[in-house]
């Protein structure tokens, strides 16, 4: 709470004795202004409403905080502490601080303000405005007269959206249509008028903003500014900056906003991106805008587009995502060995599965191994036990040919390969059990140690020698697609099998928008040459001149006429992609450079 009292002086040429007035208010803050709402009022039009105030601080000390203009101690100041002896003057009203208790220690604030309102020296009898013109009787254009003229425009021009909203062109006139003065006023305002409710009505708002066109603040934080860009990613939180690296997204659209490319209230396809003219201004020639950049020149796709870039993954550094530019000469080293040519062959491949007229051969398609996503955008990574093992089988021994090995590691390999012939062995050589109340009890005879250790050893010859037959063997059944490595062990005796990981590629193309889903009416083979290659180091992926087989640029010519017009946001996203805070960490090993 502060406790003022105010000394008012009403004639400061007379003595304090009579010309004093003394009273006193009090409240958490003191206003000094014009307005009736103020503590300490001052009734004169050079003061503002609420001109400054008077706040007792967090340090328990009083502070002047002004709104307008306030001298204190004849120097302009906008929030200073009160002291003892301080003058303060605000329009023609002089203070000056008589006492002062205030300070932490203090559990109120008391202060004593004594003011006097100078007096206004102007000649009586004398107009101000004839002093102002040297004498001469003031002319015909006078501010009252200038304030009516201003008046009446502002209503004449705020009058004409209102009209021209109960009025529009369509509608028929109140008045006979035949040619006349009134009808070609009536038209000429409705002409020039078509365009003024714009003032109150910017424009149609996009369809993605129509839940809440109703309501202005949603994006406009203050009346009649423009919406800034922390209001876009409010909501849009996942979108990401133009280009990802930070540092060039800053040097190249530092002076940019939201709205520069996105302006709504434009009709309901308003917020689409820009179209194709919009980006080959910058990147028809980018290294003017963006000096550090990587990317090529281009500006339209069917005549200038630089070959892709191709993001790769090599068994070398399979943690590194290289993207590079597509040539006849790139290759994907992937540890897998796969012909597609053997495999798509037109009489087909031997199969356990296939029929007996057939010669046991099965024609096998694309989408046999490769299964399109959910999303219908990729494909799904090729499974052995669901792709491939139906023609691949695992079986070790003819005498168990329903027995197969898992798909793994050559240490698990090995385990199951040791268990087929364990089995094997117990049913060759069988051994007499005795059970007393459902409970195994040792034989009454006990087999010979050499019979039995010969069964082991069987066992173990045969796990040798079918590893080695799956693993080393040029026709193994691992050897046909991997690549097998061998060492011995810290004992010397066993051999030790590996096998080299398998880097495949998941995208190729993660700077596109590409899908599968939308070129489900070509055929596969139309696309990928499959069916030419005979490793899988081979990059099917088509290339630039394939694609511009079908597709065009956005300025199609008379040749063109058929193919299917691509624009530059036909295959490509403004925006740089957001990866959720969980894969962060991941996204960061496998950058993929721009």
């Amino acid at each position: 709470m502060i406790r003022c009292k105010l000394v008012e002086y009403v004639n400061p040429e007379a003595t304090q004795t009579q010309a004093r007035v003394d009273r006193a208010v009090s409240g958490e803050t003191l206003g000094l202004g014009r307005a009736a709402s103020c503590k300490i009022y001052l009734p004169d039009p050079r003061v503002r409403l609420e001109h400054a105030s008077i706040r007792r601080a967090e340090d328990g000390f009083l502070y002047l905080e002004a709104e307008g203009p306030v001298f204190v101690d004849q120097r302009v100041q906008t929030n200073v502490r009160l002291a003892v002896g301080q003058k303060i003057t605000i329009g023609p009203y002089d203070f000056v601080v008589e006492s002062l208790e205030d300070g932490p220690a203090q559990v109120g604030a008391r202060i004593t303000l004594s003011f006097a309102q100078r007096a206004v020296a102007a000649a009586q009898g004398h107009h101000v405005e004839s002093e102002a013109v040297g004498g001469l009787r003031p002319g015909w254009l006078t501010r009252r007269r200038l304030a009516w003229l201003f008046s009446v425009l502002v209503l004449v021009f705020a009058g004409l959206p209102v009209w021209h909203a109960y009025h529009p062109p369509d509608k028929p006139l109140p008045f006979a249509t035949a040619p006349g003065w009134q009808t070609q006023a009536v038209t000429w305002v409705r002409v020039h008028t078509s365009k003024l409710d714009t003032f109150w009505n910017p424009g149609q708002i996009s369809s993605a903003h129509q839940t809440f066109a109703q309501n202005c603040r949603a994006c406009h934080d203050q009346p009649f500014a423009r919406v800034a860009d922390s209001s876009c990613t409010s909501c849009h939180k996942t979108t990401g900056a133009h280009v990802a690296d930070k540092a060039i997204d800053h040097s190249t659209f530092q002076d940019q906003r939201c709205a520069s490319c996105h302006k709504d209230h434009q009709g309901l396809a308003s917020m689409r991106t820009v179209d194709s003219v919009g980006c080959a201004q910058c990147h028809g020639n980018i290294r003017n805008y963006s000096p550090q950049t990587t990317l090529g020149n281009v500006s339209d796709f069917g005549r200038d587009h630089p070959e892709f870039r191709l993001s790769v993954r090599q068994t070398d550094n399979s943690k590194l995502v290289q993207r590079v530019a597509q040539t006849p000469a790139l290759r994907n080293d992937t540890g897998l060995k796969f012909p597609h040519d053997i495999h798509l062959a037109k009489v087909g491949i031997k199969s356990p599965t296939g029929p007996v007229a057939t010669g046991g051969r099965v024609v096998l398609e694309c989408a046999g191994c490769h299964r399109q996503d959910a999303a219908g955008t990729r494909f799904e990574p090729v499974r052995m036990a669901r792709d491939c093992q139906s023609c691949h089988r695992l079986s070790v021994d003819p005498q168990a040919p329903e027995r197969e090995v898992p798909h793994a590691k050559p240490a698990e390999v090995a385990v199951a390969v040791r268990e087929i012939y364990a089995s094997l062995a117990v049913d060759r050589f069988p051994v007499s059990l005795v059970t007393v109340n459902s409970l195994l009890q040792r034989p009454q005879a006990q087999p010979a140690p050499a019979f039995a250790t010969s069964a082991g050893r069987w066992v173990q010859d045969q796990t040798g020698r079918v590893m080695g037959t799956m693993m080393d063997s040029p026709k193994g059944v691992c050897k046909t697609c991997h690549a097998v490595g061998k060492h011995v062990d810290a004992a010397g005796k066993s051999p030790v099998w590996q096998i080299a990981p398998i880097v495949a590629t998941s995208h190729w193309l993660p700077k596109s928008t590409f899908t599968h889903a939308q070129h489900r009416e070509a055929t596969c083979t139309s696309c990928h040459a499959a069916e030419m290659s005979k490793t899988s180091a081979d990059i099917l992926i088509p290339d630039l001149a394939s694609c511009r087989t079908c597709h065009v640029g956005a300025q199609p010519e008379k040749a063109d006429k058929q193919k299917v017009v691509s624009r530059c946001d036909s295959c490509h996203g403004f925006h740089a992609k957001v990866e959720h805070p969980v894969f962060a960490k991941t996204a960061q090993m496998n950058k993929v450079p721009p």
